[in-house]
């Protein structure tokens, strides 16, 4: 009895964390993430290589028919934001399955102030008046981006680049 008690009482602590993202999780056919070409996997991953580098992103990393490239962003005087955005294609008999995912992250710039001060055995610590300013971006927060609209904007500009080559 006092087993079962115990049991209830950790059972009931942990479920008061909060849900788990997992659980939130949903797995579609129907995905954003996803979008259909009748061209080869190698000219779809060009178009929208093309269609990301003119639109200011840097290629950082490139694999075959898959590559990720990255936007910088300074959305105010004491933050940045970054886009990483990953594609992936899958090519079979003259099809193309394109997968894209975008996230966000987002860095806040921190100040802290640093000061000196020596220990002296036989005087104790002594501080010095001088102190130094460290400033250092942290990150605060990133997310997968889940915007319908934004990757309907990227796959439409990727079919409209296939149609004029």
């Amino acid at each position: 009895m006092k087993g079962t008690i115990l049991a209830m009482i950790a059972l009931s602590v942990s479920a008061c964390g909060g849900s788990e993202l997992y659980q939130k999780e949903k797995f579609s056919t129907d995905s954003i993430y996803r979008r259909e070409f009748p061209d080869s996997a190698a000219k779809v991953c060009e178009a929208a290589e093309s269609v990301l580098l003119g639109s200011g992103y840097l290629l950082v990393r490139r694999e075959g028919d898959d590559f990720t490239a990255r936007k910088e962003f300074q959305p105010e005087k004491e933050s940045n934001a970054t886009i990483e955005f990953g594609v992936v294609c899958r090519g079979e008999g003259g099809r193309t399955v394109m997968y894209a995912n975008a996230v966000e992250t987002r860095n806040q710039l921190k100040k802290s102030t640093q000061s000196a001060s020596i220990g002296l055995p036989a005087a104790g610590s002594i501080s010095f008046p001088w102190s130094k300013s460290v400033e250092a971006l942290i990150k605060v927060g990133g997310k997968t981006i889940d915007d319908r609209r934004f990757y309907a904007r990227f796959f439409d500009a990727v079919g409209s680049l296939l149609k004029k080559r």
